[in-house]
């Protein structure tokens, strides 16, 4: 708890908490919601492309999509660090934060999978379901976001 205390005293936290200015909490939020943007839609497209929505576009031209979800992912570790460092000591004892953080390391871990087992396994390797991991991947993000989402209000 004396880490979480510390955090939240620094000098960044309290400047992102009660800056004054555009740049801090608000800018902050608006770029952590971006970066989400870039990673759950990137995720989404391929997802539904794995579930049969739109089989005459090809899923090879859909790999470059990999590129854009590690940027939105490394845009949300930044400002989602400057965010849980301005609440840090309520959060970080929050059930429901970690929850997110479950469901966000998921996430990651079907995207990981994903580009492993459907577009760089060699021919012929045993693989999970691409239709499976599209699923799995949906009800994830969707759960990061809404219990991210719902920080807001409940906690």
């Amino acid at each position: 708890m004396a880490l979480l205390t510390w955090l939240e005293s620094s000098g960044l936290s309290t400047w992102v908490r009660e800056g004054e200015t555009i740049w801090a909490f608000p800018t902050i939020l608006t770029l952590h919601t971006f970066g989400m943007g870039l990673l759950v839609g990137s995720s989404v497209v391929i997802d539904l492309r794995l579930l049969g929505v739109g089989k005459r576009l090809a899923l090879a031209p859909l790999r470059t999509l990999f590129g854009v979800m590690w940027a939105g992912f490394w845009l949300n570790l930044v400002t989602g660090s400057l965010l849980f460092g301005a609440d840090a000591t309520r959060r970080g004892v929050d059930p429901l934060f970690m929850t997110k953080l479950v469901f966000v390391a998921i996430g990651v871990a079907t995207v990981v999978l994903m580009r492993r087992s459907v577009f760089d396994a060699p021919e012929g390797a045993p693989a999970p379901s691409g239709k499976t991991l599209a699923i799995l991947s949906l009800v994830a993000w969707t759960a990061a976001v809404t219990t991210g989402r719902l920080l807001a209000y409940v906690s």
